[in-house]
């Protein structure tokens, strides 16, 4: 999604300028340079990067000799505070917030926004463009179309703006999301980190909102199994009454209590035992599987650990079908290098399951789905297995002058080098490939690190490329490039 199209044109511009500086962090920038980067004209430069210097002082952007741009670097969270402020003060973002999704009228809206009809249906039409770019139909003002995806894309746009802060909704439902977030906490006794609690909340505030304007879920995601958890049903038929406050009568359809519960279960705030509709997600569980039997396949793999990277797996592509939401976290592909130099088999076998499976091909994810797909298996694979399954370890003899504390530590520090699959030898054989002291030895053919101090940083960053350029030669001898 084009997140920053939501925003007033200027300011748009401006965020788009910034997001440029960033990428220069302590580089060599020139205007010149800039002025190709952004595409704007030069007098739009300079009235830009005065007004950044007046709402962000802490920046002071200057230029100096050689055209060359002077600027202290920019945060992550500098850009974050102001992708808030700017969604603030929006009318795109308001009249996408408070007609589209709270159903507020237009003539409302312009009365209060003191703004001329011409601009308001502006302010429309750049706004329905961009939705009808995510397939969303709008209707009499509202959005329509398949409920799920409108609520992921209302939860998507608000989260890249608003999380972490107050949300842009009016407080009308306030009172009745607490209440439903206290009972959802209470109940199901969940212990929620701070962003947990917050995507939380968000994702009820949309439930609520879009059940008071008659916008439910039609289909049935989940169910429990209600012979074994039967105190479960009865907090389930409590949900859905809280869902719907205005109805007295016992509940007929759990579709918008099983749609909350499957929002707990994948995003693993609560794991219930569930059954999922087969007739929606036969696809998802047959992915799944494949996926783990490839592994297995490659990998030495334990029953239990199957088992473990199956559930992990299908919250994951679960959550794909059922809340496709865009990723603006855990995105960029650089890192791929890293997994690929250490862990390559695996690296590839994850990439090809992206790219390959038909079920995924035909979600049409985007890069940054993709990306964040990628990291999610990778990770999931990494806490579940041994280092030492994924592949042959870098084995390491350490033997220090110095005494056997001093040997000792060492090897506790490189304990913490988890990630690289490395063996810390008991004794110096045929198999060491990697020989640690303060002294040459000359008997030994394998590589050799001295220190003669302490390691420092460097030092650390010099065995870290030494153990991937050996596993690079390994997995070059087991022919798997």
């Amino acid at each position: 999604m084009e997140y920053l199209q939501f925003l007033d044109e200027e300011d748009r511009d401006k965020l788009h300028l910034l997001m440029n500086l960033q990428l220069y962090n302590d580089q060599y920038l020139t205007q010149k340079r800039l002025l190709e980067l952004t595409g704007l004209s030069k007098f739009l430069l300079e009235k830009y990067i005065k007004e950044l210097n007046e709402e962000c002082p802490e920046i002071t952007i200057s230029e100096e000799v050689y055209d060359e741009l002077i600027y202290q670097p920019i945060s992550n969270d500098m850009i974050q505070k102001i992708q808030y402020t700017y969604a603030q003060r929006s009318l795109k973002f308001r009249f996408f917030i408070e007609v589209l999704v709270e159903e507020k009228t237009i003539k409302k809206f312009q009365e209060e926004q003191h703004i001329a009809k011409t601009t308001l249906y502006q302010i429309r039409s750049k706004v329905l463009t961009q939705l009808k770019k995510e397939r969303i139909v709008i209707q009499k003002n509202k959005l329509t179309g398949n409920e799920m995806k409108v609520r992921s894309i209302i939860f998507d746009l608000v989260s890249y703006f608003y999380f972490g802060e107050n949300y842009p909704f009016s407080k009308d439902s306030n009172q009745e999301v607490q209440q439903l977030l206290q009972l959802l906490t209470t109940h199901f006794d969940l212990d929620l980190t701070f962003f947990q609690k917050k995507k939380l909340a968000l994702f009820i505030h949309i439930v609520y909102i879009r059940i008071k304007k008659h916008h439910e879920v039609k289909e049935n995601l989940c169910s429990i199994n209600k012979k074994t958890n039967h105190s479960l049903e009865q907090q389930m038929t409590l949900i859905e009454q809280a869902l719907h406050p205005t109805k007295d009568s016992v509940p007929e359809s759990f579709n918008e209590s099983n749609y909350l519960l499957a929002f707990l279960f994948v995003s693993e705030m609560f794991t219930p035992e569930l059954t999922f509709n087969q007739a929606l997600f036969t696809q998802n569980q047959e992915a799944t599987q494949e996926l783990v039997e490839r592994i297995a396949t490659q990998f030495q793999i334990t029953d239990l650990q199957k088992t473990q990277l199956y559930d992990s797996f299908l919250k994951k592509l679960l959550s794909l079908s059922i809340f496709k939401q865009s990723y603006t976290t855990f995105v960029e592909t650089a890192a791929y290098s890293y997994f690929a130099e250490v862990y390559y088999p695996l690296h590839t076998l994850i990439l090809r399951f992206i790219r390959k499976t038909h079920f995924l091909t035909a979600l049409e994810l985007s890069k940054n789905d993709q990306a964040k797909l990628y990291y999610d298996i990778m990770f999931s694979v990494l806490s579940i297995l041994e280092p030492s399954q994924l592949g042959t370890p870098i084995n390491i003899y350490i033997d220090f002058s110095h005494g056997i504390a001093y040997t000792e530590y060492i090897c506790q520090s490189l304990r913490r080098f988890r990630d690289l699959n490395v063996s810390i030898q008991k004794k110096f054989n045929n198999d060491t490939h990697i020989f640690l002291s303060d002294y040459h030895l000359k008997e030994t053919s394998c590589r050799q690190i001295i220190w003669k101090q302490p390691p420092t940083p460097s030092d650390w960053a010099k065995f870290a490329d030494l153990v991937i350029e050996l596993r690079e030669n390994e997995n070059e001898k087991n022919n798997i490039f």
